[in-house]
């Protein structure tokens, strides 16, 4: 079976690759590539004019819940969505219940996203670095690696001890696999439900510092310039943990780090009609912070961008904000908020855009993805993006479970139409009947 993605703009960032061409697939793997690769009867082919075609994209920081919290998604769903959302490889955080610190719910996990009524892209999943979350003991992350984790991390229960923390990244450096570190001194965050500054005094909420993020970023930034290890910074979200960053890399520490497009699209002042979808972890910024966030993205201190998928059930977010649970439904949303927000502003490039929802986010775990590359992967991973369609996110249309998005209603001028993994797993209504050219 020869597929044929045809006269499309080919963003390529693992080899600088940015050509008006074609992408030739044959028994699922990437055989050609170029600006004149032929075709024959026998060929399906996508007429990709006006269109980006790109390496599948990675997201890598989603929560599928499952196993133990199906009520907010499930390995099935979240596949789903993220297909729709035009990634073909995501990685999913520990923090289930149980968590995720067991060969044997590695090998759940693993064995789920492979079913075929899942959402068939790859699924990496994310160890828990500490036995069930707790922050007392490090886990098994050896056999974990064996069982298949690409990464180690704390999400959802930051490490608060210095010195267990440092007997982490000791371990994962011996085992050549970076944490992922949400970076947050909980003794100053714990009670707090949204940014610690005017607004949150004019609407009589307590307050989330930036300190306390900017604080662990600083510590765990010191622990892997002395270690060694890398580390992998989930969702930036002040100008001091930018700055932060930005001199750990220039000290020589292993240290990476993601953004959200919620954390350079809202700021604090969303909040002011207690509108629970807008409560996230860390919380939204000021202005001032969205702005050097911005600029950390155009520079490069910001490595890539991530969607930090957290679905909850619609009744765990229809209550009072204080009792919101923290976090957005977001794979479906993150290909258009990124194109409208950034890429259409001029921030980056598209061949940059890519790269941070690609080949960045699977260089930074070791994923064979991100590349159109032949060989580059286990199959041909392929998204094709309409970078000028306009639309309007809708959660009732999305495949999550989880409705709990800010973005919905919003205008956005961008999306991906085809994911393709080995075959095609997804394709767009926009991507219509008359690109779609059988053999």
């Amino acid at each position: 079976m020869k597929t044929l993605f045809r006269s499309g703009r080919v963003l390529d960032p693992s080899n600088g690759m940015d050509i008006y061409g074609s992408v030739l697939v044959e028994d699922g793997h990437i055989a050609a590539i170029g600006q004149d690769v032929a075709s024959d009867d026998s060929t399906l082919i996508y007429e990709c004019s006006g269109l980006w075609i790109c390496p599948g994209l990675v997201d890598m920081h989603s929560h599928l819940r499952e196993p133990g919290q199906e009520h907010r998604e499930s390995i099935r769903s979240g596949t789903q969505a993220a297909a729709a959302g035009g990634f073909t490889n995501l990685c999913c955080m520990p923090n289930t219940s149980p968590p995720l610190d067991s060969p044997v719910l590695i090998d759940y996990i693993l064995d789920k996203a492979a079913a075929p009524d899942a959402g068939g892209v790859f699924v990496a999943p994310v160890g828990a670095l500490t036995k069930g979350q707790l922050g007392e003991q490090v886990s098994d992350l050896s056999a974990l690696k064996k069982a298949g984790i690409v990464a180690a991390s704390d999400e959802g229960a930051p490490i608060q001890n210095s010195q267990l923390m440092k007997r982490a990244m000791e371990t994962c450096l011996q085992l050549d696999i970076p944490i992922m570190a949400h970076c947050e001194d909980r003794s100053l965050s714990s009670v707090g439900s949204m940014n610690e500054g005017a607004v949150s005094a004019l609407l009589g909420l307590v307050g989330v510092p930036r300190s306390a993020e900017d604080i662990m970023v600083a510590r765990n930034c010191l622990l892997s310039l002395e270690t060694g290890c890398k580390l992998h910074i989930l969702r930036v979200s002040t100008w001091g943990a930018v700055e932060l960053i930005r001199q750990a890399k220039f000290l020589g520490a292993p240290v990476t780090c993601e953004i959200c497009p919620h954390h350079f699209v809202f700021t604090e002042d969303s909040i002011h009609e207690f509108d629970t979808n807008c409560k996230t972890t860390p919380p939204f910024r000021t202005q001032n912070d969205l702005d050097v966030l911005l600029g950390a993205l155009s520079d490069g201190t910001i490595d890539c961008i991530a969607s930090d998928h957290s679905p909850y059930a619609p009744y765990e977010v229809d209550v009072p904000f204080e009792e919101a649970p923290a976090g957005l439904s977001a794979l479906e949303s993150t290909v258009g908020a990124t194109l409208t927000y950034v890429t259409h502003t001029g921030m980056l490039s598209p061949l940059e855009t890519v790269r941070k929802l690609s080949t960045s986010p699977a260089d930074i775990v070791g994923l064979e993805a991100g590349t159109l590359q032949p060989n580059g992967s286990p199959v041909a991973q392929i998204t094709v993006i309409d970078p000028n369609v306009e639309w309007t996110f809708d959660v009732a249309q999305t495949f999550s479970k989880g409705k709990n998005n800010p973005f919905h209603s919003h205008q956005f001028r961008g999306k991906a139409v085809l994911t393709f993994c080995g075959s095609e797993i997804y394709r767009d209504p926009f991507f219509n009947e008359e690109r779609f050219i059988l053999p």
